[in-house]
């Protein structure tokens, strides 16, 4: 799939129902910048403007434009694309496993500062 998502200037998500994002994410991760519809875990995998485009609802008119204005602009997928390999890597597995493990770490010291405070 990495070879896919490298060979296109965009790759565009209409879902109307997204747990996620990722697609998104694999495809940004090639360097790929995306065009997607604002549902579900797609804003967070996709920075408007930054990484991507994020669309408002499901109207092909509005994916039209933003594709115009890749076309207008070929100098955007290089640019949208560079920012989303970097936005791309924070949601690795050693990432993801980190910030769980901060996570989890904080709520333990929180806990136990509670528990302290009971006790005296």
């Amino acid at each position: 799939m990495a070879d896919w998502f490298r060979a296109a200037s965009v790759l565009v998500v209409p879902s109307y129902s997204e747990s996620f994002g990722l697609v998104a994410i694999e495809a940004q991760a090639t360097g790929t910048p995306v065009l997607a519809a604002a549902v579900g875990g797609l804003p967070v995998a996709v920075r408007d403007g930054e990484t991507g485009f994020l669309v408002q609802g499901h109207d092909p008119g509005a994916y039209a434009r933003v594709l115009a204005d890749f076309a207008d602009r070929p100098e955007l997928p290089s640019r949208l694309g560079a920012a989303a390999a970097r936005h791309a890597q924070y949601f690795g597995w050693d990432t993801a496993a980190a910030t769980t493990a901060d996570v989890y770490t904080a709520a333990m010291h929180a806990h136990r500062r509670r528990v302290r405070s009971h006790h005296g």
